[in-house]
């Protein structure tokens, strides 16, 4: 005998809603399936409608009859903790007190710290994801060839003040 699925009204309030507003695309694809599954589509034509398998439609189905809604919206993946996860008081003290200029600078400073080593690609994302810290580019200011550092912030000082000749269209008449 076939299983059979009951959706109340509040429930299928929520899975219309979580189809086109839950972050998570994989999660609007299963709402999808119990949304059409909630108008008594067949598995064949929820398949070919959702554009999955016949066989991820029955997946998503004992899902919602095992765990309901809250079932569907997770999928108990578990990642890795990082190895610098432990160490990141002491990373981010250090770093907050003197900053890295590189990520490799970081690299260097992490391993001498605690023993870790993490390439630099890996490094800059803890820095990122972990301790809320970005990279900053910085380059020199470009000067004119002809004119010194000094003339050039002169010259440039003299513009923030709105000195004379430098509005626009003050030059000669046309």
């Amino acid at each position: 005998m076939r299983p059979t699925y009951s959706f109340p009204e509040p429930v299928v309030e929520e899975i219309t809603d979580a189809r086109y507003r839950h972050p998570d695309p994989r999660v609007q694809e299963r709402m999808e399936i119990l949304g059409l599954k909630s108008r008594n589509e067949p598995h064949g034509r929820i398949a070919e409608l959702a554009n999955v398998s016949r066989s991820t439609v029955q997946r998503t189905l004992r899902i919602y009859a095992a765990k309901g809604l809250d079932g569907i919206r997770s999928f108990g993946w578990k990642g890795h903790p990082s190895a610098l996860t432990p160490h990141r008081a002491t990373i981010e003290e250090a770093f907050r007190q003197h900053p890295p200029h590189t990520a490799h600078d970081a690299t260097r400073r992490i391993e001498e710290l605690t023993g870790v080593r993490r390439k630099p690609s890996r490094v800059r994302k803890f820095l990122k994801d972990d301790l809320g810290m970005k990279c900053l580019k910085v380059a020199p200011i470009p000067v004119p060839p002809k004119q010194t550092v000094e003339e050039h912030a002169r010259t440039q000082a003299a513009f923030l003040k709105g000195a004379a000749g430098t509005e626009v269209g003050a030059g000669a008449g046309r």
